[in-house]
């Protein structure tokens, strides 16, 4: 059963007919126990009535009934329904009804004790038939047998009818949403004028709708770029090959050739390489080993190894603070302090200074990577970090690589929850700040390996 409406209905009916259930055999237990009492009431009254005529017609001795008591005694009982037993302590019959029997079913039977006028005991069993009793409780039986299955099938109509209204609603969003393709990911679902559950199931899926949008263009924008990235060392290697084919060279030309292809293949390689490490970070394919990294050494790594580009432009390098020991990856941490060191060198100022600097705070280590250059323009900061994304001039082909940089640094940062922050200001500088947990905050120094 594929439907929800019909497994919802079939569910309101099973505990429709389980609580009908119940309380049928509930009423009719109370019923039965009603009746019963009433019925040994009525016994008791009627026995009692029988002991008062007995009384008056007992002889004293042993000697038995007479006549016309014998025939008062059964005009009552006719009368009355019942049929009644007279013994003495000794077991001498005084008197019996027509048609008494202990073993009589259908009778509900009492047993008194009596004396006739001499003070002789007498033992007196009445029984009275229950079939007023029975009656009551078949024709309750009756009741439920038609009454229950109505009620069951009433139940289940309206309960389906109700479902059907209910999910009415959600049946028109799912209408609306079958018609949202790739062609209009830009539509989105109205949301019903009433609150509750359904307004925040539209909204929610309004809100997936526009991450799926985003995800569509950023999607399209990444093609678009990696095409275009690759597309022009690709057409520079067809130019230089078809040209130098066509005549001859000699040895120098056919030199500067393989190293003008050289210079395009490790940029390709290089654009390869970083689109595969941020295609394996989305899908947390990237292996990250988790152990205590000291930061210093790696902030000193990357001053020594960007010392003599940084020395030929004529850019000092500081650092300042201490150290810090946070949990992570140390190739990974290596690669995003080598790229935002590499960046303040690039593009900075003749002369100008890189700062380096380390603090730690209420369980947090920041990591400060500043400098002096030409600043980044305020428009340009909310997409420093999109892929393929650069600042015009400053972030061109020639001197910023393919744009993938930054992006592989906030993913490196995200996957040690931490997160990287960029304030600017054009002429005077840019500040990187990257916001690490402590090691002490994080006591489990387990590696931890993502999914491969």
């Amino acid at each position: 059963m594929r439907s929800v409406s019909a497994r919802l209905t079939l569910r309101f009916v099973t505990i429709s007919a389980l609580l009908l259930g119940l309380f049928s055999a509930s009423l009719y237990l109370w019923v039965r126990e009603s009746l019963a009492r009433e019925a040994d009431r009525e016994v008791a009254a009627r026995s009692g009535m029988f002991l008062d005529r007995l009384s008056e017609s007992a002889p004293g001795g042993r000697r038995a009934l007479g006549p016309d008591a014998v025939r008062d005694l059964n005009r009552f009982l006719e009368m009355s329904g019942c049929a009644a037993d007279v013994r003495r302590a000794d077991g001498t019959v005084l008197f019996v009804s027509g048609g008494f029997s202990p073993a009589r079913k259908g009778y509900r039977e009492r047993v008194d004790q009596a004396v006739d006028a001499e003070g002789t005991a007498l033992i007196v069993r009445l029984a009275m038939s229950d079939q007023p009793f029975r009656r009551r409780l078949r024709e309750l039986l009756l009741y439920f047998t038609i009454f229950c299955p109505i009620a069951l099938g009433a139940a289940g109509l309206f309960g389906y009818l109700f479902v059907r209204q209910t999910f009415a609603p959600i049946e028109a969003v799912r209408r609306q949403a079958e018609q949202i393709s790739r062609a209009s990911v830009s539509d989105r679902i109205p949301e019903p004028a009433t609150t509750g559950e359904l307004r925040d199931l539209v909204r929610t899926f309004n809100e997936m709708l526009d991450r799926l949008q985003r995800a569509i263009l950023d999607l399209e924008h990444f093609a678009a770029d990696a095409a275009h990235e690759l597309r022009t060392p690709l057409a520079t290697l067809r130019a230089e090959i078809e040209t130098a084919v066509q005549h001859s060279r000699t040895t120098e030309e056919y030199e500067r050739i393989l190293a003008s292809f050289h210079e395009e293949v490790v940029r390709m390689s290089r654009v390869v390489a970083d689109l595969f490490t941020l295609a394996k970070l989305d899908m947390r394919q990237y292996a990250l080993q988790r152990e205590r990294v000291r930061l210093a050494p790696l902030l000193e790594e990357a001053r020594e190894t960007w010392e003599a580009m940084a020395a030929e432009r004529g850019v000092e390098i500081r650092t300042e603070g201490g150290d810090a020991e946070v949990l992570g990856d140390p190739t990974a941490l290596r690669r995003v302090l080598m790229n935002l060191v590499e960046n303040a060198i690039k593009f900075n100022r003749e002369g100008g200074r890189v700062t380096l600097g380390i603090e730690g705070r209420n369980g947090r280590v920041r990591v400060r990577v500043s400098d002096t250059g030409i600043g980044i323009a305020a428009n340009h900061l909310p997409r420093l970090f999109e892929r393929f994304y650069r600042v015009d001039k400053a972030r061109s082909r020639e001197s910023g690589g393919a744009g993938l940089g930054l992006a592989i640094c906030k993913s490196f940062i995200a996957s040690h929850q931490g997160r990287i922050e960029v304030a600017s200001e054009p002429g005077r500088g840019t500040v990187f700040t990257v916001e690490l947990p402590s090691a002490s905050a994080d006591p489990a120094p387990d590696p931890i390996v993502k999914n491969h």
